[in-house]
């Protein structure tokens, strides 16, 4: 029903039979739009100034009865996986055509199922763990926001660490009962040999034995659209406070919440290259 069409630096436009434009040796895309089967254009864009496209594609997504088309945009010449660079407009096909959702966003990582039926996915590695916030469409406002109801985050083993392994960390943390400051319920001491092990770990055989298990059920932090850096106006990345991080665990028969480095380590995590 759309079909996406581009102007190639020294070409004049032209519809993409695939759903794609790239970059030819000719240069890149100056302009994309969107046509109608009757040959109207309902969306349109501009690559800034000095700056080409080296590829645009045009894609849907269905789920739960709903579907968005999404274009996606990136100076690189590689492409395939949604990568962080990538700026991408989300469209809701109506009746009446196309009406974008806002902001354009870059920075996700794709789909994923929302209450709503389609939502969107942003993974952060946070160093010690990762953990990942979802996005909801909002197809009364056309609004695109992180989803309000989410009390707990997904937490992830850290790249590189995907089984559990003993660790000789010990110590005394800290158990809150939610994600907030206030006084702690209980301490909890974590015996040195113990074994971190992720709620994600399906297969006991791959758990190591130990007589104290710390398991990291789920992650939490304060998360926001703000305006992402170096991207035009309007265009908006999903951002999360540092400061403010929190890990829910369970060890011997206590569940709680600990919060900051030194309570991370004392749990056996320790920080990756690629924290914060």
């Amino acid at each position: 029903m759309y079909q996406l069409f581009c102007r190639q630096e020294g070409e004049e436009i032209r519809a993409s039979e695939t759903g794609l434009c790239e970059k030819t040796e000719s240069g890149g895309v100056l302009r994309f739009e969107v046509h109608d089967e009757d040959g109207q254009v309902r969306f349109f864009d501009d690559a800034p100034a000095g700056q080409p496209y080296a590829y645009v594609g045009i894609f849907s997504y269905a789920n739960a009865g709903r579907e968005v088309l999404y274009i996606e945009t990136s100076h690189a010449e590689t492409h395939g996986a949604l990568k962080s660079g990538y700026l991408i407009y989300y469209l809701d096909p109506t009746p009446s055509g196309l009406v974008p959702f806002n902001p354009p966003l870059v920075g996700v990582d794709g789909f994923a199922q929302a209450g709503s039926g389609i939502g969107l996915s942003k993974t952060f590695n946070a160093g010690f763990f990762q953990f990942s916030v979802l996005l909801g469409f909002n197809p009364a406002t056309h609004r695109i926001g992180i989803m309000p109801d989410q009390i707990v985050y997904s937490a992830l083993a850290p790249q590189g660490r995907q089984k559990s392994a003993m660790s000789a960390a010990s110590g005394t943390v800290k158990l809150y009962s939610n994600h907030a400051p206030g006084p702690p319920k209980a301490e909890a001491r974590i015996a040195p040999g113990h074994t971190v092990t992720w709620w994600e770990s399906l297969d006991p055989a791959e758990k190591t034995p130990a007589k104290q298990v710390v398991t990291i059920l789920a992650a939490w932090a304060p998360a926001s659209l703000k305006p992402a850096d170096n991207a035009p106006e309007g265009v908006q990345m999903v951002y999360y406070d540092w400061n403010n991080l929190w890990l829910q665990i369970q060890v011997d028969d206590q569940t709680g919440w600990i919060k900051g480095t030194s309570s991370f380590r004392t749990i056996g995590l320790e920080m990756g290259d690629a924290g914060r």
